[in-house]
């Protein structure tokens, strides 16, 4: 049947459905969506500086947001490097242009998805799984935006498979070959964003120890932290250099704490009004002078004392507070995934379509999740560690943002986990 030719069997078709259903989503977005809704053609302010940054790298004004603005520490540079021939063209045809590469890795992302679930499972559950993950709305406005989260995948998954091959013993490469890919995918995806630095360290380590047992692959995971060092440390330099301060891939910590702080009800003793942004909410808690438009840039310092400030406050507070830390990081989890469920403790109540769409979405796939982890108890803890490894950087700090953004980088492994629990289904009620 004809259909069958549109059904993906190999990871290459599985590359092209991804690519094209992409393409599909953002301009149907773009070109109906758009003009229904009224939402902005243009990037304008609706993202998180990494297209200024690259419009201004491109400008030869160097790592700015604006010509003659102060030097960037909190946003890393592979984000804006990659959107560098992006910003080549006229700003009213970059959000347009950004769909090509954005879908580009999408199509990779699926790739990886089916290889990665064939390898665990079989052709059916990586089918499955890739068609979960492309049914997931928030792809494809993360695929048309400015922003890291679909570069972030990408470079997991990838990071993943190859650091999982060698764990478990699956590659054909050369321990130097290994190690190079390894290191090279683990640095880009640091650079990409901050948070992942502890993500590559913690798999080279258990890699390290599993080689322990077997001493021929020992120096694979020794050569990718050597090198993942050597990779990252040229921006760690640059920051010291231009700030003077020891800064391993980005600022922005503290303010993200204290942001996540005030958007709970309970955590400070005057939380964010409906008259202020979370980041002035953050700022007067904090204690520093002025406004989000003053002080902040997309959403970080302009000045690194400001930094130091923020970052010593936070590193106060968690001591101080213990057990509010620990009630604000389970519920910044929950609103992650299940943004719905948190509205009773929100400081400011904001109720909104997407918060459902977003809670159904993601409860639908944890809910086929534990019927996969009912049947395959060690693979699934294996993939719960995966999603874990890449979230949990994130629950103590800047709470709940719109589209899955910081939840995007587990959903691939989720999608298979959910396919084995779908797969099994019609077992179980019978």
């Amino acid at each position: 049947m004809k259909i069958d030719y549109f059904i993906p069997n190999t990871p290459s078709k599985a590359f092209w459905l991804s690519f094209f259903l992409c393409c599909l989503g953002c301009y149907a977005i773009l070109f109906i969506v758009s003009p229904i809704t009224g939402l902005s053609r243009n990037f304008g302010e609706g993202n998180d500086g990494y297209i200024q940054l690259a419009c201004n790298l491109v400008a030869g004004n160097g790592y700015v947001f604006e010509k003659g603005g102060p030097p960037v520490f909190n946003r890393p540079p592979m984000y804006p490097l990659f959107l560098v021939p992006v910003a080549l063209f006229p700003e009213k045809l970059q959000r347009y242009v950004i769909v090509i590469p954005q879908s580009i890795l999408v199509g990779f992302i699926g790739m990886m998805i089916f290889k990665i679930a064939r390898q665990l499972y079989n052709e059916k559950i990586a089918l499955i799984s890739l068609l979960l993950f492309l049914i997931n709305p928030w792809v494809y406005w993360n695929a048309k935006n400015p922003m890291t989260a679909i570069l972030q995948t990408f470079l997991y998954i990838v990071f993943v498979y190859l650091a999982g091959n060698e764990l478990f013993n699956k590659t054909n490469f050369s321990q130097l070959k290994s190690a190079i890919f390894i290191a090279v995918t683990g640095a880009a995806l640091v650079l990409s964003h901050g948070a992942m630095l502890p993500v590559i360290f913690i798999f080279m380590f258990i890699n390290f120890v599993i080689s322990l047992k077997r001493k021929k692959r020992l120096l694979t995971p020794v050569l990718a932290a050597i090198i993942a060092v050597c990779l990252i440390s040229p921006w760690t330099y640059r920051n010291w250099v231009v700030f003077h301060k020891f800064i391993p891939v980005a600022g922005g910590g503290g303010l993200a704490y204290f942001n996540g702080n005030v958007h709970w009800n309970f955590i400070e003793d005057q939380p964010q009004q409906k008259s202020e942004t979370y980041i002035d909410a953050s700022l007067r808690v904090i204690g520093i002078p002025g406004t989000e438009r003053t002080v902040a840039h997309w959403k970080g310092f302009k000045n690194i004392e400001n930094e130091e400030i923020a970052n010593a406050k936070m590193a106060e507070d968690v001591k101080a507070r213990p057990i509010l830390f620990i009630k604000k990081t389970i519920l910044n989890a929950i609103e992650y995934y299940f943004p719905m469920f948190t509205y009773p403790f929100l400081a400011v109540k904001v109720k909104s379509v997407e918060q459902i769409a977003l809670t159904v979405f993601h409860f639908a796939l944890w809910c086929c999740a534990a019927f996969g982890f009912y049947f395959y108890r060690r693979s699934a803890l294996q993939l719960l560690a995966v999603i874990m490894f890449y979230a949990v950087w994130y629950f103590p700090f800047a709470t709940h943002i719109g589209h899955s953004l910081y939840t995007l980088g587990t959903i691939p492994f989720l999608s298979i986990l959910a396919a084995v629990g779908v797969s099994r289904l019609p077992r179980f009620f019978s």
